[in-house]
């Protein structure tokens, strides 16, 4: 069963949640999911792994992030800051008495849900990520010179344009970006994390990820690199879903 909720955030803001509880729930684990930039709660890998879940007694939480979906705002306020904010009111909606969640997050959500891992330990069981960008918002403008910058600086907004996508942000996302030092988040991390990344992503290099996990100390960090993968890696979400379960039972969570 699935029902959505509207839960407020400060500025009167407010954040969509879609929960769904399975007909047999197996204890009182969830996984919650965090979408990517200009994405949102209802794509196509958060409602098939809201179904996979269900269908082994899993709760299932996704959100729509500031911005995003139903959420309030729009893209030109889109910060870390407020993205993280965003999951931890997510997260301190769930039921008394959940376990903490298995968080997938997805490319920005890979940030995002790091980010909080970090600022709020031991509230999460683990990640799993699918293609994530560590370095975000960096990584989105990575190409950009000083010209490019100070116009987006004195304008106030900029236009990002793909296949995928069609929006504006502004400048508060690249000043808010500096309180997050991406070596502190190499360093610190310590959640139990699997990664999955197509080695065909043109958006997020997954060289990236390899560094993260040869770099970073965390014990338990897998990678997965799958060759032909793009960066939306919808084509292998049954195959994602199933490593994800062997991962949750490698690392004991499944008894």
């Amino acid at each position: 069963m699935r029902s959505t909720h509207f839960v407020p955030v400060e500025g009167d803001e407010r954040i969509a949640l879609d929960w769904t509880v399975p007909e047999n729930p197996d204890g009182s684990r969830a996984a919650v999911f965090v979408h990517g930039f200009a994405s949102n709660r209802q794509g196509e890998k958060a409602t098939f792994f809201a179904e996979c879940f269900q269908a082994v007694g899993w709760h299932f939480l996704s959100l729509d992030m500031r911005g995003h979906g139903d959420s309030s705002a729009g893209m030109e306020s889109l910060t870390l800051s407020r993205c993280i904010a965003d999951l931890a009111a997510a997260l301190d909606w769930l039921p008394a008495g959940m376990a903490p969640p298995l968080l997938i997050p997805s490319s920005m959500g890979g940030a995002v849900a790091a980010w909080y891992h970090l600022l709020h330990p031991g509230r999460v069981g683990g990640l799993a990520c699918i293609a994530p960008s560590f370095n975000f918002p960096g990584s989105l403008f990575t190409e950009l010179d000083a010209r490019e910058l100070e116009a987006w600086r004195t304008s106030g907004l900029r236009r990002i344009r793909n296949e995928w996508l069609d929006v504006q942000v502004g400048y508060g996302l690249m000043e808010d970006a500096k309180g997050y030092d991406a070596e502190r988040l190499v360093r610190d991390y310590a959640a139990p994390t699997l990664i999955f990344h197509g080695m065909k992503d043109d958006a997020v290099d997954w060289r990236a990820s390899r560094r993260f996990v040869e770099n970073c100390p965390c014990e338990t960090l897998d990678l997965l690199l799958i060759k032909e993968g793009d960066h939306r890696l919808t084509d292998y979400k049954t195959y994602m879903f199933e490593i994800m379960l062997a991962w949750i039972k490698r690392l004991g969570g499944q008894g």
